[in-house]
């Protein structure tokens, strides 16, 4: 069995979708350097795309040229609680959006078996990415 090789040019893509992803949802956030960008960290964005189900995303900090975000999901559908904390960067230069780290379930499952470094999956951060990219399309398709 080989080793994972992870494919940079698909996480790259992944990314690239995201911010697009991420600018159809929240336009104001379309600015080439962010002193015109304008949402107080103290207030987060709220987007409900089902009953039970709650999308927050916060300001977190704001460079010249980057964007970092908190999103949380939170859902109580059925008997299942899910909480998921995401802190994503976007990379205005570059037209990228990265997950950059994560709290919730470990509900990842790894390409391959065996011990991992933090308990993290293989390819936990194209997972994760990917992750971003179909709640985004599910924000937009609501």
């Amino acid at each position: 069995m080989s080793s994972y090789k992870p494919c940079l040019e698909e996480f790259i893509t992944q990314c690239e979708i995201n911010y697009h992803l991420i600018l159809e949802l929240m336009p104001f956030l379309n600015v080439k350097r962010n002193e015109d960008l304008s949402l107080p960290s103290d207030k987060a964005l709220q987007f409900r795309p089902i009953a039970g189900s709650k999308i927050d995303f916060k300001l977190v900090d704001k460079a010249r040229y980057t964007t970092t975000l908190q999103l949380r999901l939170k859902s109580c559908k059925n008997s299942a609680s899910i909480k998921i904390d995401l802190l994503v960067r976007l990379y205005h230069d570059a037209e990228l959006l990265e997950v950059m780290d994560k709290k919730g379930p470990k509900a990842l499952k790894p390409v391959i078996k065996g011990p991992q470094l933090k308990n993290e999956q293989t390819d936990e951060k194209r997972q994760l990415n990917r992750f971003l990219g179909e709640s985004l399309k599910f924000c937009l398709s609501v």
